[in-house]
């Protein structure tokens, strides 16, 4: 059964194919439908994940309480603090979100006077009561009162748990030198060093799921990349961040990430970079590079590729040839004699630019382009017009506007034409 919304899909649509307007308020209802449905399977993945964490929650809601008195406030105030946050009605919540500014406390201190970063500062609250929980499937095992940012029974029990292939998010026993790792939002950079065995790996993902709490909205798993030393550790750490209500982040090798990335280069690999042999013939061949010989051979072939066996490729555009191999040799060897490398380098990519700007009022009237246009969203629309409210005289005129935004965006990676020499 077809949920209503996609029932009165098609009657929703606003179909007028008589004129370009018409076309163009067509595209425009398409589009927002689209976005509606978008919308709609973003709340379902969002309702889903909520669900998710609910049901973790129902086995372990909480592992902390804390009492603390704020200055000026009539009473002391208890908070629980768990995986994630869950309250009863909005402003009002029963458990916090380890991540939640006030969670810092639990970690950072003892009892007494404790300050902690909220988004509007410094605040400092008087702790009277750190209270820690194991739950297990919805019944309490173990509760003790500690002065300390974590007890050394919390600590010791989940330390002593079998071992298993994956790492275990454990966030009841971060330290406090962990949490200021994971809550640093000051450093633009952040270099994290201890000895085997000191929490660094689960400090760095625990700072990952921080981030994403914090900057919720800004910042996504998929923008996260985590180079690891090799396929195992991968799969060892690929459970932490889903155990923590988040989506995992990119995972790899610093091999497989500019095997992507180059992948016309010859990438060393470890058993290459500790082979006594390729060591030697790395050596020789840097030995070459600095010679006087090498410069020299370099000078006298630049001197030739001034007068022939200079060779280009196509520069292709939407998978045709935009500039052929052809035309860009025939310009480069039009300057006189008197022309260096760089300076025909430069001069040919003056001419083709100069050409590029001729073709552009053409290759705005082809078809491709009209199809842009009319799946251009209001907002896309609004992104070309940027603070220039921009009134049209007529259709005519806004049509030739986003068609000229449509073509020149592709374009411009010929500000810099890339030129392949060839001996």
């Amino acid at each position: 059964m077809n949920p209503p919304f996609e029932k009165n899909f098609e009657n929703d649509l606003r179909l007028k194919t008589d004129s370009y307007e018409g076309m163009l308020e067509t595209a425009l209802s398409v589009r927002q439908q689209q976005q509606l449905l978008g919308e709609r399977q973003n709340s379902w993945k969002h309702a889903t994940n909520e669900l998710e964490t609910l049901h973790k929650m129902e086995k372990t809601p909480y592992f902390a309480r804390i009492d603390f008195h704020e200055a000026g406030e009539p009473k002391t105030e208890s908070i629980y603090i768990g995986l994630a946050s869950f309250s009863d009605e909005p402003d009002r919540f029963l458990v916090y979100d380890w991540r939640a500014p006030i969670s810092s406390v639990y970690y950072d201190g003892g009892l007494g006077d404790v300050t902690y970063l909220t988004p509007d500062g410094e605040q400092t609250v008087d702790v009277k009561l750190k209270r820690q929980f194991q739950i297990e499937d919805g019944t309490i095992k173990t509760v003790f009162d500690t002065e300390e940012a974590v007890g050394d029974q919390m600590l010791l029990d989940a330390l002593s748990e079998q071992s298993d292939t994956k790492m275990k998010s454990i966030v009841t026993t971060i330290q406090k030198e962990q949490n200021q790792i994971i809550r640093d939002t000051k450093s633009d950079l952040l270099f994290v060093q201890g000895a085997a065995g000191s929490g660094k790996t689960a400090a760095v993902l625990q700072r990952v799921a921080y981030l994403l709490y914090r900057y919720r909205g800004h910042l996504t798993s998929g923008q996260v990349v985590l180079f690891s030393p090799n396929q195992l550790f991968n799969d060892y750490i690929d459970q932490v961040l889903p155990e923590l209500g988040e989506q995992n982040m990119v995972q790899m090798t610093y091999y497989q990430y500019a095997g992507r990335r180059l992948p016309k280069m010859a990438i060393e690999t470890l058993a290459e970079r500790f082979s006594e042999d390729y060591g030697e013939a790395e050596k020789r061949i840097d030995a070459l590079k600095g010679s006087l010989t090498f410069f020299d051979a370099v000078s006298a072939y630049a001197n030739h590729l001034e007068k022939e066996d200079m060779i280009f490729k196509n520069i292709n555009f939407r998978g045709k040839p935009f500039f052929t191999k052809e035309k860009i040799h025939e310009i480069y060897y039009s300057f006189n004699e008197h022309y260096r490398l760089g300076n025909r380098l430069d001069g040919t990519r003056e001419q083709l630019i100069k050409m590029l700007n001729r073709r552009i009022s053409s290759e705005m009237r082809a078809k491709w382009v009209e199809e842009a246009v009319q799946d251009l969203s209001r907002e896309e629309m609004n992104q070309m017009k940027g603070d220039d409210p921009h009134e049209f005289e007529d259709g005519d005129k806004e049509f030739q506007f986003y068609a000229r935004k449509i073509v020149m965006k592709p374009l411009r990676q010929f500000g810099r034409p890339s030129f392949a020499i060839v001996s």
